[in-house]
């Protein structure tokens, strides 16, 4: 069996194994980028045939009709980033020095703090990748949620890092203090807040307070919060660590625009700490890391706030609308703070969700130990009202079908 560059590019995923004449057998996390979900799908080593699989079950994917699988915007880049990119198309045969410094700056501003404080990653996954390298050893453990966004942890294992995973609590939430209990001598604490794939949320004076914990316990311990699903999040009380960040230098928290900016596919996001936690993850990401036109499309996208208020705005109706759906037919849901939920289905969500994809529709996959959970991206309008007749369909007499 012969493999072609880009399948292999595409088939080898975090924890996987992949034999083949010619290839050999591959067990690094080469693929490790938000969006990739379907790469996560069947971990651990699996022969040809799991390969086969997973190609088959990709294809599905992609060919689907609706895409509300990958927590992706469906509205992509607003129009002042897409015709940003039109504009300086001219200007893709350089190097992008100038237009990385252009970006930092107009974040810095957004954000209330200098530039050095501030470093860009191809998308978040390289900054997530980063800070495995700078915080996490054989000797300083990870510590993450189960389930929480795999990449980083599966990367820290990768590494050689031992990998402490603290099961979520009965509300789908990050167990704070179980979190802060683990964490004792560890390298790096990884706090998705908005959580990916619960969706749900913890304040802004809880997660400070979790954060004061394990500086208290774990004086060398590091603390990534990631905020990519940040202005989605409409709890009381919810708020950005950035300001704890600037303070401390056990501090990095994590954005992207991927998620409501709508440029997953273009592949930029930041970080943003203290001068000498930033330096640190700076010796592990490649220079002029981010392309040209993605960068101008990112600097244009700060500039249109009112975009990004329509984008939040869009996506709180379509929630609505999603859970009144799930909740008249008797389904419990995460609370959703983000661009998508996790719904009760009752029943095995692996097999749920190869159903939805034989009818044109691709949800996110089973998330362990939530087997029963299905993870649902909420996509445009037309696209939920057309989901949903499916998922009455394949749910039954519980949703009126």
């Amino acid at each position: 069996m012969t493999v072609s560059r880009r399948d292999f590019l595409t088939t080898v995923g975090a924890g996987t194994a992949v034999a083949g004449a010619g290839v050999g057998l591959f067990s690094a996390p080469f693929v490790s980028a938000r969006g990739r979900e379907a790469l996560w799908a069947y971990q651990g080593a699996q022969g040809i045939q799991g390969v086969a699989d997973r190609k088959a079950d990709r294809r599905m994917a992609a060919n689907a009709a609706i895409r509300i699988d990958s927590n992706e915007n469906p509205m992509g880049p607003g129009r002042r980033a897409l015709e940003a990119i039109r504009a300086h198309v001219d200007e893709a045969n350089r190097y992008p020095i100038l237009a990385e410094d252009d970006v930092i700056a107009a974040i810095a501003k957004q954000q209330g703090v200098a530039a050095n404080n501030v470093i860009l990653g191809c998308g978040s996954g390289e900054l997530l990748r980063a800070a495995d390298h700078a915080f996490t050893s054989r000797t300083a453990a990870y510590i993450g949620a189960a389930p929480t966004f795999e990449a980083p942890g599966e990367f820290a294992k990768f590494l050689g890092a031992e990998v402490r995973l603290v099961p979520v609590d009965s509300r789908l939430g990050l167990d704070l203090g179980a979190m802060g209990a683990a964490a004792r001598g560890a390298g790096l604490v990884y706090l998705c807040n908005p959580n990916n794939p619960t969706a749900t949320v913890h304040t802004k004076d809880d997660v400070a307070a979790c954060i004061t914990q394990i500086n208290r316990a774990s004086p060398t311990t590091t603390v990534l919060v990631d905020e990519a699903y940040f202005e989605y999040a409409e709890a009381a009380g919810y708020g950005t660590l950035i300001p704890m960040a600037i303070e401390n230098p056990r501090v990095v928290v994590l954005r992207t625009f991927s998620k409501v900016y709508g440029m997953a596919g273009l592949r930029i996001g930041y970080a943003v700490g203290r001068t000498e936690t930033i330096a640190r993850m700076k010796q592990w990401v490649l220079g002029s890391n981010v392309s040209q036109l993605t960068l101008v499309a990112a600097r244009e996208a700060l500039a249109d706030p009112a975009h990004i208020a329509a984008e939040v705005k869009r996506n709180r109706e379509v929630k609505a609308y999603t859970r009144k759906f799930f909740a008249d037919a008797g389904y419990t849901m995460s609370t959703g703070d983000a661009n998508f939920m996790m719904v009760d289905i009752r029943r095995d969500a692996a097999e749920f969700k190869k159903a939805a994809l034989t009818k044109g529709v691709a949800i996110g996959r089973s998330f362990a130990p939530l087997t029963n959970q299905a993870r649902i991206t909420f996509g445009t309008m037309d696209e939920m009202q057309k989901a949903t007749a499916v998922f009455r369909e394949l749910l039954g007499a519980a949703t009126g079908g």
